[in-house]
This record gives structure tokens, C-alpha cells and sequence, in this order.
């Protein structure tokens, strides 16, 4: 059966409409949301307070450290090796590392960057929120200083403190005491 010419071209015209919706719908959805997509991509969940402690309340019987950082804080880079470091010497011995982004949701692809290029094997997230409740509700005595690092003993209980950036020799001195 041989179509008329009328006929091809309706049929093209009708595809061609049928593609550019799709090719539409398909930007409308990639440049939505795309942090979202981003963060997916990157493997760095968003999580909001309650979610962090109850990750770290998950570690029950291993000594956590639990690292605020973020990309845009020079402090927080210069120290992140040396967490790595910390967690490839001592995750045979009880040590977790999480590590939780302070980015905005659009720097999601300035985590995934770093991140590539340090490749850490703890768990790295991002923070749902960067305003001020967050640090609040994540604990009191802590106003946003960055780079920020809690460390808890393996019955959870909250060691120490820091909100201030550390050394390798001080990360370790924390950690020895409650691994031994």
C-alpha cells in the first residue's frame, strides 16, 4: 500500500509534534529540579537533623565521628584528607566516619566534584537545611562554625566537640582513647 504524499506528511507532522513534547517534557524535567537530580547522581542524600542523629545512632558499638564540612570552606578541605586518613587506619577497629555537606542544594555538583576526587568510603551526606534552626535542632551549643566534628563513644554518648578544624594527631588522639 503506497501512501499518499499528504498522508507522509501528516504522519511527519504528527511525529514531529509527538517528539518535540517529548524532547520538552524531557528539560522540563532535567532542569526542574536540578539539584535534586544532581544530588541523585552524586550518591548525596539529603538529610535534616533528626535523620543525621538517627544515622548516628545506628553505630551503635562503634566509635563515630561526625564531620560538618562543606566546599567552600577552606578550613574544612585542608582537614577532610586527614578524616579519610583517620577512617582507612582505624575502620577495622570499630571507626565510623559520616560526613554531612553544609552546601546549598545548587553546590550539589561542587560535592560530587570533590568527593570524586577524594573518593572516601564513609558515608557523605548533605544537610537538608543551612539555616539557622538546623544547627539548633542539631545541637544547641553549635552556631555554624565550620568546619564542626562530634565525636561519640560506642555507647553513642557525645565525647567531644570541636568546632574548629583538627589535625590528623588530634583526630587520632580522640579516637585512640575510645578504641582501646
Amino acid at each position: 500500500m503506497h501512501k499518499s504524499r499528504e498522508q507522509v506528511m501528516a504522519e511527519m507532522k504528527s511525529m514531529s509534534k509527538t517528539s518535540l513534547n517529548a524532547i520538552l517534557a524531557l528539560l522540563l524535567v532535567m532542569f526542574a529540579s536540578p539539584p535534586l537530580i544532581a544530588a541523585e547522581a552524586a550518591g548525596v542524600k539529603a538529610l535534616d537533623s533528626d535523620q543525621i542523629k538517627a544515622v548516628v545512632g545506628e553505630q551503635e558499638g562503634k566509635v563515630v565521628v561526625l564531620n560538618f564540612w562543606a566546599t567552600w570552606c577552606p578550613p574544612c578541605i585542608k582537614e577532610f584528607p586527614d578524616i579519610i586518613k583517620l577512617y582507612d587506619t582505624y575502620e577495622s577497629q570499630g571507626l565510623q566516619v559520616i560526613a554531612v555537606s553544609m552546601n546549598e542544594p545548587e553546590e550539589v555538583e561542587d560535592i560530587a566534584e570533590f568527593l570524586a576526587e577524594h573518593k572516601p568510603r564513609f558515608p557523605v551526606y548533605r544537610a537538608a537545611s543551612t539555616e539557622e534552626e538546623f544547627y539548633a535542632d542539631f545541637d544547641e551549643k553549635w552556631w555554624g562554625e565550620m568546619p564542626m566534628t562530634m565525636i561519640y563513644d560506642k555507647t553513642g554518648k557525645v565525647i567531644k566537640m570541636h568546632k574548629k578544624p583538627l589535625t590528623y594527631e588530634e583526630f587520632e588522639q580522640d579516637v585512640k582513647a575510645l578504641i582501646n
